[in-house]
């Protein structure tokens, strides 16, 4: 976790000095700052990630035959040095090639001790030579370098390993070591070659005899059928580079078809969009069986990419959570972030294609907005869901909401901690809610600027404005514009003759802003589905649809391969991984609310 280093220029961004300079707005300009936490790109071993698992298996000196398909990796021994066993694995870490790497963990699932009060040694030490996982032998086993110790040890029955089947990274079994330094040479130093990883034991005594679950996911163990269980290694890189999540309906072919093709929410590094098409996404996210998420009433495998995903504090959980939402398959779920790996809460709510916006407040509650999906004896389309904390415990899910309000064309939902207040973007109107036990109460509203002609904005996207507290972000077919909560300060200006126009904000002007960093650039798109502003660079990224130059041809109107660029200065650019991609939104990877 690095601190947003660039808040302070943000700040100092939100009015360029060129646009103050002209309307006098300098003494007006209500920016209030605020130090928003960021997360760097963090990566781990995964079929669908920049990581890859290669091989691994276990030797022995009782014997010389393939162990490679074991469910079990062993290290030590179980008689007191008459049987011994060492393991080894291998990663493949070549798309890191150039990143600065900050930190890297070898993560693996202790499954067994002989003896839990020894907390015995273990060596962990880099492969100098080639093996291979079908061949190696204790008789031709490879050379090692310098290792490392590291003393743990679970399984024995007098200190059990508890696994966990819905936060696997809560399991008590989970180890961690310290593998940086080796990970840094492996990406970066040709003299270093990437041979992999050696385990062993004390090979004398019994007591430090271990089993590990292997890469074979597919297990009769009580703990290694889970795929987060499996040797992993941790990354991360880039650090201070604020990631991008963007969920993707195109599921590309994967080599052998492993896995196989399918729609998923994807984590991009931001440091260098030009490289996607050769790096792709840094991880891949489905709400499947790999991800623990094993209840099949959730249908997470029908997941379409996801039409709404946010980082956040984990609030009663603790640590941080992605709160993510898809309405092709309804599955909606807050999950343990950044293990990706099962779920603090989640529930499906039907309604295909008709859930746009989800969000979590710190005590769990979890809201829901709906498009077409009609509230209320007045027959309203649209609407606000909220689903209290104990209807998504896993494995006793309910959809059935605590409270359901009516908003025309509800598209998005935003918690506000500043006030502990709702806000939620329908076709016409921005609402504030007030919170109160847990349930919504209507607080005061807000009319969307008509497009010209006096058409409706059709409001689909609501974000905060990072490094200004008092700001959001409103996306909606008639383009972007940011809104002031306050409205302590006159903040439009319509020189530029882009929406807002000034008929349609007669009478509000200090809360329909528009003197933000390269407006011009930041307005050339109508049809929005989302947009948003890095907390470290001020850079805005968007998406938009029908339309839009950069939306997919007819049948995939709603999404676009395209996610749109605008630094604080300067022009635009359209980055993409493949022109096959189907985007409907992205959104930075930003842990706070606002």
């Amino acid at each position: 976790m690095t601190a947003g280093g660039g808040v302070a220029l943000l700040a100092s961004l939100l009015v360029p000095p060129s646009q103050a300079a002209e309307t006098g707005e300098t003494a007006k300009t209500a920016a209030v700052t605020a130090s928003t936490p960021t997360a760097s790109p963090m990566t781990q071993t995964g079929p669908r990630n920049i990581i890859k698992r290669l091989q691994d298996t276990y030797i022995t000196n009782a014997d010389g035959v393939d162990h490679s398909q074991g469910q079990l990796l062993h290290v030590g021994t179980p008689d007191n040095g008459t049987t011994k066993y060492r393991s080894f694995m291998r990663f493949d870490v070549s798309k890191l090639r150039g990143a600065p790497i900050s930190k890297a963990y070898l993560r693996v699932y202790n499954s067994f001790v002989s003896d839990c009060a020894a907390k015995a040694w273990m060596g962990v030490y880099p492969v100098t030579q080639p093996w291979d996982q079908s061949t190696i032998t204790w008789a031709n086993q490879p050379a090692v370098g310098a290792g490392k110790g590291t003393w743990f040890g679970l399984g024995h029955p007098n200190c059990p390993d508890i696994p966990n089947r819905t936060n696997p990274a809560a399991s008590n079994g989970i180890q961690r070591i310290d593998v940086t330094d080796w990970v840094r040479a492996w990406a970066n130093d040709a003299s270093f070659p990437n041979y992999g990883i050696r385990f062993s034991a004390q090979e004398d005594t019994s007591s430090g005899y271990k089993d590990f679950c292997s890469m074979n996911t597919v297990s009769t163990d009580y703990a290694c059928h889970a795929a987060y269980n499996t040797p992993t290694l941790e990354v991360e890189f880039n650090a201070g580079s604020t990631p991008i999540i963007s969920g993707n309906g195109y599921g590309p072919t994967y080599p052998n078809n492993y896995p196989t093709a399918h729609s998923a929410l994807e984590f991009l590094d931001s440091t260098s969009p030009d490289v996607w098409p050769a790096s792709g996404p840094y991880q891949r996210w489905i709400p499947d069986a790999y991800h623990s998420v094993f209840d099949t009433t959730l249908k997470g495998d029908s997941w379409a990419g996801g039409t709404s995903h946010k980082l956040r504090p984990g609030g009663t959980y603790g640590g941080q959570v992605l709160v993510t939402g898809d309405g092709a398959s309804g599955f909606v779920g807050v999950i343990p972030y950044p293990s990706l790996a099962g779920y603090h809460w989640a529930i499906n709510v039907g309604d295909p294609n008709d859930l746009h916006g989800v969000e979590m407040l710190p005590d769990g509650t979890v809201i829901a907005a709906f498009a077409s999906r009609v509230f209320g004896s007045e027959g309203i389309a649209g609407g606000l869901a909220v689903y209290s904390k104990a209807q998504g415990t896993p494995g006793d899910w309910s959809a059935t909401p605590v409270q359901q309000t009516s908003l025309a064309g509800a598209h998005e939902v935003l918690y506000d901690p500043s006030s502990n207040s709702v806000w939620a973007v329908g076709d016409e109107l921005l609402v504030r809610y007030d919170y109160v036990d847990g349930r919504l109460k209507w607080g005061k509203a807000w009319p969307l600027p008509q497009q010209i002609g006096a058409k409706k904005a059709y409001g689909h996207e609501l974000t905060p404005v990072y490094g200004n507290t008092d700001r959001l972000w409103v996306g909606a077919n008639a383009g972007i514009v940011q809104f002031s909560k306050s409205g302590a300060v006159d903040c439009y200006d319509d020189s530029q003759g882009t929406w807002p126009l000034p008929e349609y904000v007669a009478g509000a002007e200090n809360h329909w802003c528009t003197n933000y960093a390269n407006r011009a650039e930041v307005t050339k798109r109508t049809l929005i589905k989302s947009v948003g502003n890095a907390p470290t660079t001020g850079a805005v990224i968007s998406t938009c649809s029908t339309g839009c130059p950069e939306t997919q041809a007819a049948g995939n109107s709603w999404d676009t391969a395209y996610i749109r660029f605008v630094p604080t200065s300067g022009p635009q650019s359209l980055e993409s991984v493949s022109a096959a991609d189907r985007r409907y939104k992205a959104t930075w990877a930003v842990p706070a609310y606002q």
